[in-house]
């Protein structure tokens, strides 16, 4: 249906010094030759919190409005969609029966008259929506399936573990983006939902934002032509999977979603895709200390593919070595995603901090945010870590509280951990999809293109040594 063709690329450094058993590995999954054009094949719900917060200030309710309407005007025809209004219910505010109706002219002008009219009263249970827009694109099981939730306030009116089941019967039914507005939204609870459907959260500092925000995720949601992704990954009878983590575009990590497959195998669903990008997977696995070394060849240590799209596998290499240098090289992926794995736990080390009131703490952690963002070259972080600290030295660290900062500004930082916009720079070392590996010269291994050191040999790539 969709002319996408999808493969894995392992980046790793697979020398072992005796006596080491974890090996670190980043899945590169690309989405190659797909069209380009919006997918009208699809399903879109909006999901739109109606409490009682939104009222305050009155601005809230109002952009999300105008954002909805907004997002249902760019809805190409026949795209199949519905809005649902949130409280402790959820509520079918268009159409008013429980499905999903083409868009067209006449139903996206009654959509939009029918989202002017929504009123904020009631509660908050981000799961009952979920559950809905669950069985609303159940109808719809080949479609590529998104839904967008917007929320200003805590999931106070149901349960954690109700949430969560709601969650573990969505995941792999479809991808949901969440965006909290306001200041009183928790980062932890979009993070959470995001995670679990594969989607991206964040939030807007101020409310006339959304509405762009609302269109970029529509326009992006209709790229998608993939409805449901899978990765399998395999071991040996002498290795185990430590560890899988999504590191790109979005941060968060997947083990604890994983899920049992044939012969020991484990199966990750990876959410809907476009028929043109690229999303990193760091992975560990840890090698049974008892296994002999091999020292003469290369040891396959686990295998990763792609379904139901089937190809060759991805294998997982390791090879031992008497080299006191080789295995202290780390691959520069590895170490990439390592880095910006230490700025997202200092981001929420400083969160932690300001909220027990402990000011020196937040502007320790956020000042060693600001030093690896910098070192990262990530921007956007820096950006919005200027709006909650004066950055006197970013190379050294050393910031200073804004005692005006907004709450709404500290929330659009912790956010930030597991969104897309959070993200450095790509690794140098990954090439563009039509660029051929590139030879080193001293062992004749095949690296990434823009690769500086051979991954394999720790070489410099250019010319060979006479």
């Amino acid at each position: 249906m969709s002319g996408a063709e999808l493969g894995i690329e392992v980046h790793q450094q697979k020398f072992l010094a005796e006596g080491d058993t974890a090996m670190h590995a980043i899945l590169t999954v690309t989405a190659r030759g797909g069209p380009r054009e919006p997918a009208k094949h699809a399903a879109e719900v909006l999901l739109v919190d109606c409490s009682s917060s939104m009222r305050h200030p009155h601005t809230k309710i109002e952009e999300a409005k105008r954002a909805a309407a907004a997002a249902i005007g760019v809805l190409p025809d026949g795209v199949r969609f519905a809005v649902v209004r949130g409280s402790e219910t959820a509520h079918m505010c268009y159409p008013k029966e429980e499905a999903l109706v083409a868009a067209t002219d006449s139903t996206r002008l009654a959509a939009q008259q029918a989202v002017a009219h929504l009123g904020a009263y009631g509660g908050t249970a981000m799961g009952k929506w979920l559950d809905r827009a669950r069985r609303l694109f159940a109808r719809h099981p080949d479609a590529v399936r998104h839904a967008i939730l917007l929320t200003d306030g805590k999931n106070q009116s149901e349960t954690h573990e109700a949430l969560v089941t709601t969650l573990d019967s969505c995941e792999g039914q479809f991808v949901c983006d969440a965006r909290g507005v306001g200041d009183g939204w928790v980062p932890d609870e979009l993070a959470e939902i995001v995670k679990v459907l594969r989607g991206s959260a964040d939030s807007v500092v101020e409310d006339h934002l959304l509405t762009e925000d609302f269109t970029r995720l529509i326009d992006a949601a209709l790229t998608k032509v993939l409805p449901d992704v899978r990765l399998r990954i395999g071991t040996m009878s002498y290795s185990t999977l430590r560890f899988v983590k999504q590191v790109r575009p979005n941060e968060y990590d997947l083990t604890d979603r994983c899920r049992p497959g044939a012969d020991g195998e484990t199966v990750l669903s990876l959410g809907s895709w476009a028929g043109d990008e690229s999303q990193d997977y760091h992975v560990c696995f840890d090698v049974d200390p008892a296994l002999p070394p091999s020292y003469e060849q290369d040891r396959q240590l686990a295998w990763a593919e792609l379904e139901p799209f089937g190809g060759a596998p991805a294998v997982v290499l390791g090879r031992w070595t008497h080299d006191p240098v080789q295995p202290t090289l780390i691959h520069p992926m590895v170490l990439q995603y390592t880095v910006q794995a230490e700025l997202g736990e200092a981001l929420t080390e400083g969160g932690d901090a300001l909220a027990a009131g402990r000011a020196v703490a937040a502007e320790r952690a956020w000042g060693t945010a600001v030093r690896l963002a910098a070192e990262q070259g990530n921007d956007e972080i820096l950006r919005r870590l200027a709006r909650v600290v004066e950055i006197r030295d970013a190379a050294a660290g050393d910031v200073r509280l804004r005692p005006d900062a907004s709450r709404s500004e500290v929330l659009n930082l912790l956010i930030s951990r597991v969104s897309q916009v959070g993200q450095a720079p790509v690794p140098e070392t990954q090439a563009a999809p039509d660029e051929p590996p590139r030879a080193c010269p001293h062992c004749d291994e095949p690296n990434p293109a823009r690769a500086k050191f051979c991954v394999t040999c720790g070489k410099s790539l250019g010319e060979a040594e006479a």
